[in-house]
């Protein structure tokens, strides 16, 4: 048990690039606790294992704790959504981890904007997002967005495939919905759930909550796609080269000039 404490720990607070320091300052407890957890040295209490996992992200079972209200109060702070509820606790640790910071005025300011958006990503994995739907990757993404149209069902595309239509930087292997009624949407397309030990990359299903919809566009082709920020957010709450695409995303977006002309406005 001590010995994959340790290696979760630190696991996460590199993936997530918390540095020692700032996981203390989130879990109330001194940097050299930190380390020495991380090293094996020290044995901590039940209490101080909380701390430190929430910390850096994780539950009990060493799961990711995904918010989605950390993405909608990221939206918020940047200007392109409503305010959210309990805006105060991410505020509160972004904060703290010098992520956001207080001008003279107390107003909050983002020191660096792929930080932030990176954090706000990582507070939100996809996979572990609330009420997530995982089923069998049968058909492609156009086949889904066709389906989802035909029973006039709302939906977005997020992810890999939204990613690219911002900005094209990688291959498209995770197709990744937001759609208001998940069991309609599997009810009217005849999607098979996945199963956990089934092998392969599944089409992934997540529920509208009030924000991840807003901002959502239509191209000329007929496909919906949530906003740019939400895309973003999205994609550093991803895996393998999807935080890329985030990074590109983000570079086209703070690019003035033709080389942001093809990045739709939330």
């Amino acid at each position: 048990m001590e010995g994959t404490l340790a290696q979760r720990l630190r696991g996460a607070r590199m993936m997530n690039a918390l540095s020692a320091r700032q996981v203390a300052a989130l879990a109330g407890v001194s940097p050299s606790t930190v380390t020495r957890v991380e090293s094996g040295k020290m044995n901590p209490t039940y209490d101080v294992v909380l701390k430190l996992l929430d910390a850096v992200g994780l539950d009990e079972r060493f799961d990711p704790v995904s918010d989605p209200l950390a993405v909608a109060t990221a939206r918020w702070i940047l200007g392109v959504g409503k305010e959210p509820p309990e805006v105060d606790y991410w505020i509160n640790r972004w904060i703290m981890t010098g992520t956001l910071k207080l001008d003279a005025v107390g107003d909050v300011t983002v020191p660096d904007l792929q930080t932030f958006a990176f954090r706000a990503g990582r507070a939100a994995v996809l996979a572990y997002r609330p009420k997530v739907v995982r089923v069998r990757q049968d058909r492609s993404w156009d086949d889904v967005a066709d389906g989802l149209t035909r029973a006039d069902l709302a939906w977005a595309g997020t992810g890999d495939r939204a990613a690219n239509r911002l900005v094209y930087s990688a291959s498209e292997s995770q197709p990744t919905f937001y759609v208001e009624d998940i069991d309609a949407s599997i009810g009217a397309l005849g999607l098979v759930f996945k199963g956990p030990r089934e092998w392969g990359k599944p089409i992934t299903l997540l529920p509208f909550d009030g924000f991840c919809e807003m901002g959502r566009w239509q191209d000329g082709d007929g496909r919906w796609y949530a906003a740019p920020w939400q895309i973003v957010l999205d994609c550093y709450g991803g895996n393998d080269r999807v935080p890329e695409q985030a990074d590109s995303i983000l570079e086209a977006l703070l690019t003035p000039g033709p080389e942001g002309e093809g990045v739709q406005s939330a």
